[in-house]
C-alpha cells in the first residue's frame, strides 16, 4: 500500500514537472515571457519569435542525429550563444540589461534541475 503511495506520488511529481518545464521550450511561449518582461513592441517581438523558431528546429536537427553525446552538448551550448547574441541585437540597451538577468536566471534554474545541483 505505502509503495503504490509513493509511485503515484512520484508520478505525479514527474508529470508536474515536466508540464511546467515544457513551455519554456516552446518559442511562441518563451517569446511570450520576454515580451511581457522586456516590454518588446510588435516588431521586436516578431524577431524574436522568428530566432527562437530557428533556434528550436536547429535543436531538433541536433537530437535526430544522435551520435556524441559532449559534442551536441558543445554545438547545443554554442547554438544558444549564438541565439542570444542574435536576440541582443534586437533588443535597446535597457532590455539588454534585463535579458542578461533573465539569463542568469534561467542558468540558475538549469543548475537547480540538474541531479546534485544547488
Amino acid at each position: 500500500m505505502l509503495g503504490r503511495l509513493l509511485l503515484l506520488v512520484l508520478l505525479l511529481t514527474v508529470t508536474i514537472s515536466v508540464g511546467v518545464a515544457q513551455p519554456r521550450f516552446d518559442p511562441k511561449e518563451r517569446t511570450k515571457e520576454l515580451k511581457e518582461r522586456l516590454k518588446l513592441d510588435e516588431k521586436q517581438t516578431k524577431q524574436i519569435e522568428d530566432i527562437f523558431i530557428k533556434q528550436s528546429e536547429q535543436m531538433q536537427g541536433m537530437f535526430g542525429g544522435g551520435g556524441d553525446r559532449e559534442q551536441m552538448r558543445e554545438q547545443m551550448m554554442k547554438l544558444r550563444e549564438e541565439t542570444n547574441k542574435k536576440v541582443e541585437k534586437v533588443l535597446n540597451e535597457k532590455q539588454k540589461a534585463e535579458y542578461k538577468k533573465y539569463l542568469e536566471e534561467m542558468q540558475s534554474r538549469r543548475q537547480q534541475m540538474r541531479p546534485g545541483g544547488n
